[in-house]
């Protein structure tokens, strides 16, 4: 019998952080995570579930990567940058700062356009630090069938993107 109450203590945070992050927006981000949950309680009732903090990482990658694409087919607009702010590093210019955040706004645009695995394995390894054989593990898929969707994602990403941006004030 699964502890609901201590699934949703010890993994919830995570899993919040998770959704938030790829959406940005607070009221997507809630039904995410409910989807999450709602989700792992449906699987949770037909097998057992391995390694709970990777499932449910997993989980909410793939609600949110969809979430993504309904918005790209929709054509929404995202959240006003004030009206939720991303954290500032100390170091950061206000240059910097609003080219991060730009860079980000594209990023999660991007990632609805990817192919689904893409997406799911680019957030997974590069923003949620999971290892190549924790993603295949939740995936099914081998280590080096992650490392080809990563390279394939971060080369579609690079493409679209192009270079970073510059300070204007380093070429004063």
């Amino acid at each position: 019998m699964v502890d609901w109450q201590e699934i949703l203590e010890a993994h919830g945070p995570a899993v919040w952080r998770t959704v938030y992050r790829l959406l940005g927006e607070p009221t997507d981000a809630w039904d995410c995570y409910q989807e999450t949950f709602l989700a792992a309680y449906r699987f949770a009732g037909r097998r057992p579930v391995d390694h709970w903090p990777s499932f449910l990482t997993s989980l909410a990658t793939r609600r949110a990567v969809d979430q993504l694409r309904r918005r790209t087919r929709a054509r929404k607009r995202f959240a006003p940058l004030d009206a939720v702010p991303e954290p500032v590093g100390a170091g950061d210019s206000p240059v910097e700062y609003a080219q991060g955040v730009e860079r980000l706004d594209q990023v999660r645009a991007l990632l609805g356009g990817l192919p689904r695995k893409q997406a799911e394995v680019f957030w997974l390894v590069g923003v949620e630090g999971m290892t190549h054989q924790e993603v295949g593990e939740q995936l099914r898929i081998s280590a080096g069938g992650v490392r080809v969707l990563l390279h394939r994602a971060r080369a579609r990403l690079r493409a679209a993107l192009g270079p970073p941006p510059t300070d204007p004030r380093a070429h004063e």
